[in-house]
């Protein structure tokens, strides 16, 4: 027997099966010639698997699977691949990588699994460094550490890994993950323990203001990586972070007068002797009654100075925006400006926490400059067609980022695909609340709905600091809370969806079909999901599902093997400056490669591995 002419070759298939015989042969890519004769793979013989005995070839690419008999050796059959999701099938979780890669992933899996390695990995780096060199530390890095869990150090270096997912129809989240320096490199905040996240895939990474000139060399960062998804990924997304493009002091200066404006909001309806409650948690914070005329009249009297009938009522019709005669929180929350608030503090008749929260001239500045910064990077995104999504980050600065995020969604979310994402943290008390009124918000003015939904990366910060403050912690008591919360934003934001078509453009006071990207190494949770959207009959192109490069790769390949929008999450970046990234993601996500998810997948991938290794 000859090796087949080229002709006679098949183009690259995903997996290849010979069954009766035990073994499982699997090439991934590989050519297989279509007359196999004695079984020619590769090149290379492989006698005695099927010889003399009735043999089937079944190709799966794509979706579907191809036969051919011995009889008909050159016959495909071609029949839709069954639509049941088996997460636990490791030749389908692992049919990307060769078993080298395989190999890498069994041994990150067990280094993370060992506690004490997980939480000295940063001084275990350092002393690397020291004794060994920053050039063999980082040498040595790149193919552990750095290459399973990065693309690659530049928006071209990264394309080949970006192709090969997508040839499994998987696409990505790009996040620059250096960050820009000036003398003194911004640092992140080192977790307090092993359990500072709840299981999602999110990073806890914070930067260090250092001028407005750091700020505009980050908003170049954040550029560049939405012209590399464009370049790279172009149904992928763009993540950044806000607390990159302005000072986090003055985000949080900004979410402290906001949130005085939010209960200013309820202190109007009270009466003069009734408590003001300063400790209760941002988003439980009561808001669903409605001012009239006659309370919103006295709220403000009992406040502020007025100085006549006319005036103050041309300030309740101008809160007041549809026109009905009441104020709800969604008018308030619409009609109040940061830079209209000194003009309303000027009249309080004593000096409390709104007064104190005010911006000065000099920060309302740097206000308008980070707001610069922000729509130029959408500008671009809109422009070439690319979805950005906002990170989440510490309660804090959370209430600013949200402002920023809708003030964005008004603007660049009216046509047939929203740009900007807002990101939502199940752990978070009161956050389905808040995703209601944002639906709402999204509808009555006429935008599109685009949400990222994760558990949350502060857990055990947050409470820290609640504990320190002496007030109600914003964090969910227990996981099971958590879990309640995260499932019924992912039910809320889909139903709320069912039924109205992408295709429109969005009209104010009408309901136009948003997106979600459930961002979830849960396997509960993806199945909640997917079964919701076959009982809703939703469409799979408006919902997307997004795990870690390198880890969950059983819910990521499944998904996408079944048509639905998978998405990784890759980092990439200079090596040096992307290590101690990945070493604090490592200790941020320490929660998460103790769960039951990641001990399942290293079994699976210590299966495969056997599998692969074992001669028959």
């Amino acid at each position: 027997s000859q090796i087949p002419p080229l002709p006679d070759l098949v183009s690259i298939i995903p997996r290849i099966m010979i069954s009766p015989a035990r073994s499982l042969l699997k090439i991934a890519p590989c050519r297989v010639p279509c007359t196999l004769g004695r079984s020619v793979l590769c090149g290379a013989w492989a006698p005695g698997f099927v010889s003399g005995k009735p043999w089937q070839l079944r190709v799966i690419a794509n979706g579907f699977r191809h036969t051919a008999s011995q009889a008909s050796e050159k016959t495909l059959e071609r029949q839709p691949a069954e639509d049941v999701l088996d997460f636990k099938d490791p030749t389908v979780a692992f049919e990307a990588i060769n078993t080298r890669q395989l190999f890498r992933s069994w041994l990150v899996f067990k280094l993370c699994s060992i506690g004490w390695v997980v939480r000295h990995c940063d001084a275990l780096y350092a002393t690397s460094r020291k004794v060994l060199g920053p050039t063999l530390t980082h040498g040595v890095l790149r193919y552990v550490l750095f290459n399973h869990f990065c693309a690659g150090e530049t928006a071209k270096g990264i394309v080949p890994r970006m192709k090969h997912l997508k040839y499994f129809g998987i696409g990505g989240i790009l996040d620059y993950a250096a960050e820009a320096k000036d003398e003194d490199l911004p640092k992140a905040e080192q977790p307090l323990d092993e359990e500072s996240t709840v299981g999602a895939p999110l990073s806890a990474r914070k930067y260090e203001y250092s001028g407005e000139k750091i700020c505009d060399a980050n908003a170049d960062i954040f550029m560049d990586a939405v012209r590399a998804v464009k370049d790279t990924t172009p149904e992928g997304f763009a993540a950044i972070k806000l607390s990159g493009l302005c000072d986090p002091m003055l985000l949080e200066r900004m979410s402290t007068c906001l949130v005085e404006l939010t209960r200013l909001y309820g202190r109007l309806s009270k009466d003069a002797d009734a408590p003001t409650d300063g400790r209760t948690p941002y988003y439980c914070i009561d808001l669903g009654f409605h001012l009239d005329w006659e309370t919103f009249s006295t709220g403000t009297r009992r406040l502020f100075k007025v100085e006549d009938e006319a005036t103050l009522r041309s300030r309740f019709d101008k809160v007041d925006t549809d026109k009905d005669g009441i104020i709800t929180f969604l008018d308030w929350s619409e009609s109040m400006r940061l830079s209209d608030v000194n003009d309303l503090i000027g009249n309080c008749l004593q000096q409390g926490p709104l007064y104190r929260a005010a911006l000065d001239d000099h920060e309302l500045g740097l206000y308008l400059s980070a707001c610069r910064r922000v729509q130029t990077i959408m500008d671009l995104a809109k422009e070439l067609g690319v979805r950005v999504m906002i990170d989440a980050e510490w309660i804090d600065i959370q209430p600013a980022i949200d402002h920023l995020v809708i003030f964005l969604q008004r603007e660049y979310n009216k046509g047939e695909q929203p740009v900007v994402f807002q990101t939502y943290q199940a752990y978070l008390k009161g956050m389905h609340e808040s995703v209601v009124r944002d639906l709402e918000r999204s509808k009555r003015e006429g935008w599109r709905f685009g949400a990222k939904v994760v558990r949350g990366a502060y857990m055990v910060s947050e409470r820290e600091k609640a504990k320190a403050r002496r007030v109600e912690s914003p964090i969910c008591e227990t996981y099971e809370d958590t879990e309640a919360n995260y499932h019924a934003v992912i039910e809320t934001i889909l139903r709320h969806n069912v039924g109205h078509r992408a295709s429109t453009s969005p009209i104010p006071g009408k309901m136009t079909e948003g997106e979600i990207l459930i961002a979830s190494h849960n396997q509960g949770s993806v199945e909640l999901a997917t079964g919701l959207m076959k009982e809703l009959g939703k469409e799979k192109s408006r919902v997307y599902f997004g795990q870690l490069l390198g880890m969950a790769d059983h819910l990521t390949f499944t998904l996408a093997r079944h048509g639905y929008k998978a998405y990784k999450y890759v980092p990439y970046g200079p090596i040096d400056e992307v290590v101690p990234y990945l070493i604090r993601r490592t200790q941020e996500n320490s929660a998460i490669l103790g769960s039951p998810g990641v001990q399942l997948e290293r079994r699976m991938v210590g299966q495969e591995l056997f599998r692969r290794l074992r001669p028959f």
